[in-house]
């Protein structure tokens, strides 16, 4: 007997069907635990079979990391972009770093991304998924120091490090309370703050 309760599956190019898939996997990811997500629920949400979603990424590991990538690239293109914007180098160097912490906060508001969530519980026991976290955070750091003209040492380094969590900590307490406007005008100010106080202290 021919079943017909099933809702037809459309044929969609590689791409797109990816795209679909790893737009479902980001709602996903950013509203819920990773432990509480199924590839079930990300495959009728993409319009696709559970099987489907096996054929693009082997496990829930890997299309979390994809999410997680793909979020990534996209912070640094943002990143990049507004940096150029303004200038790039001949810029003055902090008016660079706010633009880069806007375009970090910009990406936050966007719930379609589910970047919130691999910061708040990154899945360590995913090598992949922790490298491109590491990649990321090494991203950022590189583009603080060129932008301040810091020199290349250990010191300037756990002082970066330490800006990015500060960082992370507090732009996700701001958008858990809801990304208001005029707060993040004193986030912004209060990072640059704590940055600028930090790197004062080693020339003290």
């Amino acid at each position: 007997m021919v079943r017909i309760d099933r809702q037809p599956r459309r044929r969609l190019p590689v791409a797109q069907r990816r795209g679909a898939l790893l737009s479902a996997a980001a709602a996903a990811f950013a509203a819920a635990p990773y432990d509480q997500v199924s590839l079930a629920a990300i495959a009728k949400e993409a319009g696709a079979s559970e099987a489907l979603v096996h054929r693009y990424y082997a496990t829930k590991g890997d299309l979390y990391t994809a999410v997680l990538t793909s979020a990534v690239d996209d912070l640094q293109s943002r990143r990049a972009a507004a940096d150029a914007e303004i200038g790039g180098a001949d810029a003055d160097r902090w008016v660079r770093v706010a633009i880069s912490v806007g375009a970090y906060l910009d990406l936050l508001c966007d719930d379609t991304l589910g970047w919130a969530a691999p910061l708040r519980l990154p899945q360590r026991s995913f090598p992949a998924a922790q490298e491109t976290l590491a990649g990321a955070r090494t991203a950022a750091k590189g583009f603080l120091a060129e932008s301040l003209g810091l020199s290349d040492s250990a010191t300037t380094d756990h002082v970066i490090a330490g800006f990015i969590a500060f960082l992370d900590a507090s732009a996700q307490s701001w958008r858990d309370a809801g990304a208001d406007e005029e707060a993040r005008g004193s986030l912004l100010t209060m990072a640059l703050g704590a940055l600028s106080g930090a790197l004062a202290a080693l020339d003290a």
